[in-house]
């Protein structure tokens, strides 16, 4: 072949692919970037080469989801466990896919003015991508104002909170209450629940303002301290007796169902309508550091469905299938929150498939010479190719110009090194065990 290898690509091999998905960059621009690069592996046809390689990937799992979390919905008193399991090796695409389906299912608009739902279904281009859209659609219908809580529980949680504890700061913050400050934000919900309808009379004629544009200044502790003294003479003595009692307390230390209540009462007073997706990312993690954070977070998923009946819904992220047999107290204490129909694995197998479509797709043009470039040189990659004996001319064609063995080889190794690491046996040895593959 003539050309140079940077020519047979769909893509330029040389762009900048950020090797982390991070859950707080959700700007339109942000999302238009990631899910552009976004592979959706899976749907291909039984008795297909695709489909020995990835014969579940991310197709077949976001359909799965999509259907059985609107026969959820269906059921009659909402669903008893609304709680979702994704799980996934380093760099199978776990946080990729529950960030973009979530923000998704939210109706986040993109700077080209499609949707990120639109742009997120174009991804599967595989023979049986009609079935991932319809499936979306019957999720969709059943919803009328899906909101997306998407955060990062180890980099967005204060002072060691609890899960339950910082889905609700979030849900604060994505509702319009204060972020600024967790006490303020519980109480201008208490304003909400007792009625109180002159709270933004007296902003307005305190601070020229009504109380929804200050309560994210950086004033707004002092002000708010203002305010509850001005609309309650009777229990704050002067105008800095709310801010004195409140100062320095880190905690709002609620209980998981306190936590349902205020989530509750919070979508009554400002999305009546709405259905709270709370996309929380490594929570295994995050809660192995405290065996208290695993109970918890137990009642946390326990209380979801008896409390809000299908209008709130907890996206767990880790790296475990809670499936897994080990002596772990999170996998077995908490796995039975989370029903095996809401459970999504991905297989180390998208990892492949991914490095085929989004680096290594070829122009069609290139795939005919590629493919006269194998008969030319069968015989010499089944005598001296890794391998090479076991090569078709589609796997030459899709991953050249590696081999299949190689990239194969580079997943055993991440594959082992990661779950041998995992179970505490000290580098030296995985090292010693990768050696011998």
């Amino acid at each position: 072949m003539s050309q140079l290898v940077r020519d047979l690509f769909v893509s330029n091999v040389t762009r900048d692919i950020p090797p982390v998905v991070y859950f707080h960059e959700q700007s339109p621009e942000k999302l238009q970037d990631e899910v552009a690069e976004y592979i959706i592996t899976g749907g291909f046809p039984e008795g297909s080469v695709q489909r020995q390689r990835v014969p579940d990937g991310i197709h077949e799992q976001a359909v799965r989801l999509c259907i059985n979390l609107a026969a959820e919905l269906d059921r009659a008193g909402g669903p008893d466990l609304p709680n979702v399991w994704i799980s996934g090796f380093y760099g199978s695409g776990k946080s990729s896919f529950a960030k973009l389906f979530g923000l998704a299912l939210d109706g986040v608009g993109l700077p080209s003015g499609r949707s990120l739902a639109e742009a997120f279904l174009a991804r599967d281009t595989s023979p049986q991508a009609a079935a991932l859209r319809a499936a979306w659609s019957g999720l969709r219908q059943r919803l009328n104002d899906p909101v997306a809580v998407v955060f990062d529980i180890g980099g967005f949680a204060r002072d060691g909170e609890h899960v339950h504890a910082a889905a609700v700061r979030a849900l604060q913050a994505r509702l319009g209450y204060s972020a600024r400050s967790p006490h303020i934000a519980l109480a201008e919900l208490e304003l909400e629940r007792g009625g109180s309808k002159h709270f933004n009379a007296h902003s307005q004629a305190l601070f020229n303002a009504p109380w929804s544009a200050l309560n994210e200044d950086m004033h707004a502790p002092a002000r708010f301290s203002r305010l509850m003294a001005k609309a309650f003479p009777e229990v704050y003595r002067d105008d800095r007796d709310w801010h004195m009692r409140h100062s320095g307390a880190a905690s709002t230390n609620l209980s998981p169902e306190d936590a349902i209540r205020a989530i509750g009462d919070m979508l009554r007073q400002r999305r009546p309508e709405a259905t709270v997706f709370f996309i929380i990312d490594e929570v295994s993690q995050y809660v192995l550091a405290d065996p208290d954070r695993v109970e918890r977070l137990r009642a946390f998923a326990s209380a979801l469905g008896a409390g809000l009946k299908g209008r709130a819904w907890l996206f767990a992220l880790g790296q475990q299938k809670l499936e897994s047999e080990q002596d772990d107290s999170f996998l077995v204490k908490t796995k039975d929150r989370f029903p095996q129909r809401l459970r999504v694995h991905l297989a180390a197998t998208n990892i492949q498939d991914v490095v085929h479509r989004r680096l290594l797709h070829k122009r069609p043009e290139a795939a005919a010479a590629l493919r006269a470039l194998f008969d030319q040189h069968r015989a010499d990659l089944k005598l001296n190719a890794y391998g090479g004996e076991h090569i078709s001319p589609d796997e030459f064609v899709e991953v050249y110009p590696l081999l299949p063995g190689h990239i194969d080889l580079v997943l055993r190794l991440t594959t082992a090194l990661r779950s041998r690491s995992s179970r505490a046996q000290g580098d030296a040895q995985a090292i010693r065990g990768l050696l011998q593959l």
